[in-house]
Protein backbone atom coordinates (compact mmCIF):
# COMPACT_ATOMS: atom_id res chain seq x y z
CA UNK A 1 0.00 0.00 0.00
CA UNK A 2 1.00 3.60 -0.40
CA UNK A 3 -0.24 6.74 1.27
CA UNK A 4 -1.54 9.77 -0.57
CA UNK A 5 -2.35 12.68 1.71
CA UNK A 6 -3.38 10.27 4.44
CA UNK A 7 -5.38 8.03 2.10
CA UNK A 8 -4.35 4.39 1.68
CA UNK A 9 -3.97 3.33 -1.96
CA UNK A 10 -3.55 -0.27 -3.10
CA UNK A 11 -0.04 -1.16 -4.27
CA UNK A 12 -0.66 -3.61 -7.10
CA UNK A 13 2.66 -5.14 -8.03
CA UNK A 14 4.29 -6.34 -4.80
CA UNK A 15 3.88 -10.01 -5.70
CA UNK A 16 5.87 -9.48 -8.90
CA UNK A 17 9.03 -8.21 -7.26
CA UNK A 18 12.12 -10.21 -8.11
CA UNK A 19 14.82 -8.08 -6.53
CA UNK A 20 14.75 -9.89 -3.19
CA UNK A 21 15.06 -6.53 -1.43
CA UNK A 22 13.05 -5.33 1.54
CA UNK A 23 9.85 -3.43 0.72
CA UNK A 24 9.36 -0.19 2.64
CA UNK A 25 6.83 2.62 2.64
CA UNK A 26 9.20 5.61 2.56
CA UNK A 27 8.11 9.21 3.31
CA UNK A 28 8.68 11.49 0.31
CA UNK A 29 10.65 13.89 2.53
CA UNK A 30 13.22 11.15 3.16
CA UNK A 31 13.92 10.42 -0.50
CA UNK A 32 16.91 11.94 -2.27
CA UNK A 33 17.45 12.08 -6.03
CA UNK A 34 20.46 10.17 -7.27
CA UNK A 35 23.27 12.64 -8.13
CA UNK A 36 24.71 10.01 -10.48
CA UNK A 37 21.41 9.42 -12.26
CA UNK A 38 22.04 9.13 -15.99
CA UNK A 39 18.92 10.96 -17.16
CA UNK A 40 19.66 14.58 -18.01
CA UNK A 41 16.39 15.58 -19.68
CA UNK A 42 12.82 14.62 -18.81
CA UNK A 43 10.12 14.42 -21.45
CA UNK A 44 7.25 16.56 -20.14
CA UNK A 45 4.67 14.66 -22.18
CA UNK A 46 5.75 11.29 -20.77
CA UNK A 47 5.88 12.73 -17.25
CA UNK A 48 2.32 14.07 -17.61
CA UNK A 49 1.16 10.67 -18.86
CA UNK A 50 2.74 8.97 -15.86
CA UNK A 51 1.13 11.46 -13.47
CA UNK A 52 -2.29 10.59 -14.91
CA UNK A 53 -1.54 6.88 -14.69
CA UNK A 54 -0.41 7.12 -11.07
CA UNK A 55 -3.46 9.23 -10.21
CA UNK A 56 -5.71 6.49 -11.58
CA UNK A 57 -3.92 3.33 -10.49
CA UNK A 58 -1.31 4.28 -7.91
CA UNK A 59 2.36 3.34 -8.26
CA UNK A 60 2.25 -0.17 -9.72
CA UNK A 61 6.00 -0.76 -9.43
CA UNK A 62 8.01 0.38 -6.39
CA UNK A 63 11.02 2.64 -6.50
CA UNK A 64 14.41 1.08 -5.81
CA UNK A 65 16.37 2.86 -3.09
CA UNK A 66 19.61 2.64 -1.15
CA UNK A 67 19.85 3.64 2.53
CA UNK A 68 22.04 6.57 3.58
CA UNK A 69 23.82 7.00 6.92
CA UNK A 70 21.59 9.93 7.90
CA UNK A 71 18.38 7.90 7.63
CA UNK A 72 17.42 9.13 4.17
CA UNK A 73 17.24 7.05 1.00
CA UNK A 74 18.82 7.62 -2.42
CA UNK A 75 16.70 6.68 -5.42
CA UNK A 76 18.49 4.06 -7.51
CA UNK A 77 15.66 3.74 -10.05
CA UNK A 78 12.20 5.25 -10.32
CA UNK A 79 12.99 8.97 -10.62
CA UNK A 80 9.99 9.57 -12.90
CA UNK A 81 7.64 7.75 -10.53
CA UNK A 82 9.05 9.84 -7.70
CA UNK A 83 8.37 13.03 -9.66
CA UNK A 84 4.84 11.89 -10.47
CA UNK A 85 4.18 11.12 -6.80
CA UNK A 86 5.51 14.55 -5.83
CA UNK A 87 3.26 16.22 -8.40
CA UNK A 88 0.26 14.41 -6.92
CA UNK A 89 1.17 15.30 -3.34
CA UNK A 90 1.96 11.81 -2.09
CA UNK A 91 3.23 11.61 1.48
CA UNK A 92 5.09 8.34 0.96
CA UNK A 93 5.75 5.75 -1.72
CA UNK A 94 6.59 2.03 -1.84
CA UNK A 95 10.28 1.30 -2.23
CA UNK A 96 12.50 -1.74 -2.49
CA UNK A 97 15.59 -1.34 -0.30
CA UNK A 98 18.86 -2.64 -1.71
CA UNK A 99 22.46 -2.32 -0.64
CA UNK A 100 24.35 -0.18 -3.08
CA UNK A 101 27.54 1.89 -3.19
CA UNK A 102 28.00 4.80 -5.58
CA UNK A 103 29.43 2.48 -8.23
CA UNK A 104 26.36 0.25 -8.10
CA UNK A 105 24.03 3.25 -8.01
CA UNK A 106 25.23 4.43 -11.38
CA UNK A 107 25.38 1.02 -13.03
CA UNK A 108 21.98 0.02 -11.66
CA UNK A 109 20.45 3.31 -12.73
CA UNK A 110 21.84 2.97 -16.24
CA UNK A 111 20.73 -0.65 -16.55
CA UNK A 112 17.22 0.17 -15.34
CA UNK A 113 16.83 3.10 -17.73
CA UNK A 114 18.09 1.14 -20.73
CA UNK A 115 15.62 -1.64 -19.92
CA UNK A 116 12.49 0.33 -19.05
CA UNK A 117 12.79 3.83 -20.52
CA UNK A 118 15.80 4.13 -22.84
CA UNK A 119 18.10 7.07 -22.38
CA UNK A 120 18.91 9.44 -25.20
CA UNK A 121 22.24 8.91 -26.91
CA UNK A 122 23.60 12.02 -25.20
CA UNK A 123 22.52 10.74 -21.77
CA UNK A 124 24.17 7.40 -22.43
CA UNK A 125 27.35 9.22 -23.50
CA UNK A 126 27.25 11.37 -20.36
CA UNK A 127 26.79 8.31 -18.18
CA UNK A 128 29.72 6.49 -19.81
CA UNK A 129 31.91 9.52 -19.21
CA UNK A 130 30.76 9.74 -15.58
CA UNK A 131 31.70 6.11 -15.11
CA UNK A 132 35.17 6.71 -16.50
CA UNK A 133 35.74 9.86 -14.48
CA UNK A 134 34.18 8.70 -11.21
CA UNK A 135 36.04 5.40 -11.07
CA UNK A 136 39.11 6.25 -13.15
CA UNK A 137 38.36 3.61 -15.77
CA UNK A 138 39.93 3.18 -19.18
CA UNK A 139 37.77 2.75 -22.26
CA UNK A 140 38.53 -0.97 -22.11
CA UNK A 141 37.52 -1.26 -18.44
CA UNK A 142 34.32 0.70 -19.00
CA UNK A 143 33.47 -1.46 -22.00
CA UNK A 144 34.15 -4.63 -20.02
CA UNK A 145 31.77 -3.60 -17.23
CA UNK A 146 29.00 -2.73 -19.65
CA UNK A 147 29.51 -5.62 -22.04
CA UNK A 148 30.38 -3.34 -24.95
CA UNK A 149 33.42 -2.77 -27.14
CA UNK A 150 35.88 0.07 -26.38
CA UNK A 151 35.07 1.52 -29.80
CA UNK A 152 31.38 1.80 -28.85
CA UNK A 153 32.27 3.58 -25.61
CA UNK A 154 34.60 6.00 -27.40
CA UNK A 155 32.06 6.72 -30.16
CA UNK A 156 29.36 7.54 -27.61
CA UNK A 157 31.56 9.76 -25.42
CA UNK A 158 32.74 11.61 -28.53
CA UNK A 159 29.17 12.88 -28.95
CA UNK A 160 29.76 15.13 -25.94
CA UNK A 161 31.93 17.33 -28.18
CA UNK A 162 28.62 18.81 -29.28
CA UNK A 163 27.85 21.81 -27.01
CA UNK A 164 25.05 21.23 -24.43
CA UNK A 165 22.70 23.83 -25.93
CA UNK A 166 22.90 22.09 -29.30
CA UNK A 167 22.29 18.70 -27.70
CA UNK A 168 19.06 19.98 -26.18
CA UNK A 169 17.91 21.38 -29.54
CA UNK A 170 18.60 18.01 -31.17
CA UNK A 171 16.63 16.08 -28.55
CA UNK A 172 13.74 18.55 -28.56
CA UNK A 173 13.47 18.10 -32.33
CA UNK A 174 13.78 14.34 -32.26
CA UNK A 175 16.99 14.18 -34.28
CA UNK A 176 18.75 10.83 -34.30
CA UNK A 177 22.34 10.05 -33.39
CA UNK A 178 23.20 9.98 -37.10
CA UNK A 179 22.61 13.74 -37.25
CA UNK A 180 24.90 14.17 -34.24
CA UNK A 181 27.67 12.32 -36.07
CA UNK A 182 27.35 14.78 -38.95
CA UNK A 183 27.82 17.72 -36.59
CA UNK A 184 31.01 16.20 -35.20
CA UNK A 185 32.74 16.87 -38.52
CA UNK A 186 32.55 20.63 -37.97
CA UNK A 187 33.77 23.26 -35.52
CA UNK A 188 31.28 24.69 -33.01
CA UNK A 189 30.20 27.62 -35.18
CA UNK A 190 29.57 25.36 -38.17
CA UNK A 191 27.80 22.83 -35.92
CA UNK A 192 25.31 25.48 -34.84
CA UNK A 193 24.84 26.77 -38.38
CA UNK A 194 24.25 23.28 -39.78
CA UNK A 195 21.88 22.32 -36.97
CA UNK A 196 19.86 25.50 -37.43
CA UNK A 197 19.46 24.68 -41.13
CA UNK A 198 18.50 21.08 -40.35
CA UNK A 199 15.83 22.14 -37.88
CA UNK A 200 14.39 25.12 -39.76
CA UNK A 201 14.29 23.37 -43.13
CA UNK A 202 13.44 19.97 -41.64
CA UNK A 203 16.18 18.29 -43.62
CA UNK A 204 16.19 14.53 -44.01
CA UNK A 205 19.37 12.72 -43.06
CA UNK A 206 20.49 12.48 -46.68
CA UNK A 207 19.80 16.18 -47.20
CA UNK A 208 21.67 17.04 -44.01
CA UNK A 209 24.60 14.90 -45.13
CA UNK A 210 24.74 16.72 -48.46
CA UNK A 211 24.65 20.08 -46.66
CA UNK A 212 27.43 18.93 -44.33
CA UNK A 213 29.56 17.88 -47.30
CA UNK A 214 29.06 21.25 -48.94
CA UNK A 215 30.26 23.01 -45.80
CA UNK A 216 33.33 20.80 -45.66
CA UNK A 217 34.13 21.35 -49.33
CA UNK A 218 33.71 25.07 -48.88
CA UNK A 219 36.36 25.05 -46.16
CA UNK A 220 38.90 22.90 -47.99
CA UNK A 221 40.00 25.12 -50.92
CA UNK A 222 41.09 28.02 -48.75
CA UNK A 223 42.96 25.86 -46.24
CA UNK A 224 44.33 23.53 -48.91
CA UNK A 225 45.54 26.32 -51.19
CA UNK A 226 47.56 27.91 -48.40
CA UNK A 227 49.20 24.63 -47.51
CA UNK A 228 49.90 23.79 -51.16
CA UNK A 229 51.38 27.24 -51.86
CA UNK A 230 53.97 27.02 -49.11
CA UNK A 231 54.70 23.42 -49.94
CA UNK A 232 55.32 24.29 -53.63
CA UNK A 233 57.56 27.26 -52.76
CA UNK A 234 59.78 25.10 -50.58
CA UNK A 235 60.06 22.47 -53.29
CA UNK A 236 60.94 25.16 -55.85
CA UNK A 237 63.66 26.72 -53.66
CA UNK A 238 65.16 23.35 -52.80
CA UNK A 239 65.21 22.42 -56.49
CA UNK A 240 67.17 25.57 -57.37
CA UNK A 241 69.67 24.92 -54.57
CA UNK A 242 70.24 21.36 -55.75
CA UNK A 243 70.59 22.46 -59.39
CA UNK A 244 73.20 25.08 -58.51
CA UNK A 245 75.10 22.58 -56.39
CA UNK A 246 75.05 20.08 -59.27
CA UNK A 247 76.42 22.71 -61.68
CA UNK A 248 79.25 23.57 -59.30
CA UNK A 249 80.09 19.90 -58.88
CA UNK A 250 80.15 19.57 -62.68
CA UNK A 251 82.61 22.41 -63.08
CA UNK A 252 80.14 25.12 -64.13
CA UNK A 253 80.70 28.39 -62.32
CA UNK A 254 77.35 29.35 -60.84
CA UNK A 255 76.73 31.99 -58.22
CA UNK A 256 73.44 32.37 -56.38
CA UNK A 257 72.00 35.17 -54.33
CA UNK A 258 68.67 34.70 -52.50
CA UNK A 259 66.67 37.54 -50.93
CA UNK A 260 63.56 36.62 -48.94
CA UNK A 261 60.84 38.90 -47.55
CA UNK A 262 57.50 38.18 -45.88
CA UNK A 263 55.79 38.21 -49.26
CA UNK A 264 58.44 37.20 -51.81
CA UNK A 265 61.50 35.07 -52.44
CA UNK A 266 63.95 36.60 -54.97
CA UNK A 267 66.57 34.30 -56.47
CA UNK A 268 69.49 35.66 -58.57
CA UNK A 269 71.64 33.13 -60.42
CA UNK A 270 74.83 34.10 -62.23
CA UNK A 271 76.34 31.50 -64.58
CA UNK A 272 79.73 32.32 -66.13
CA UNK A 273 80.38 31.19 -69.69
CA UNK A 274 84.04 30.53 -68.92
CA UNK A 275 85.64 29.14 -65.82
CA UNK A 276 87.77 31.82 -64.15
CA UNK A 277 91.51 31.10 -64.11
Amino acid sequence: MQAKNGTVVLFMNANKLRTGGQILLVPMRDLRENPLHPRLYYNDTKTDELVRSVAESGIVEPLTVSANADGTYTIVSGERRYRAAAALGYDCVPCVLIRSDSDSLLFTGLSNQLTHDPLSYFEIAQCYERLRDAFDLTYEETADRLGLSPAEIYAKIRLLQIPPKLRRVMLENGLSESYAKLLLKHDDAAKESLLTKIVHERLSLSEARACSDELLQGDRPQQGSVKTFFKDINIFVNTIDRACAAMSDGGVAAETDKTETEETVEYRILIRKTVPA
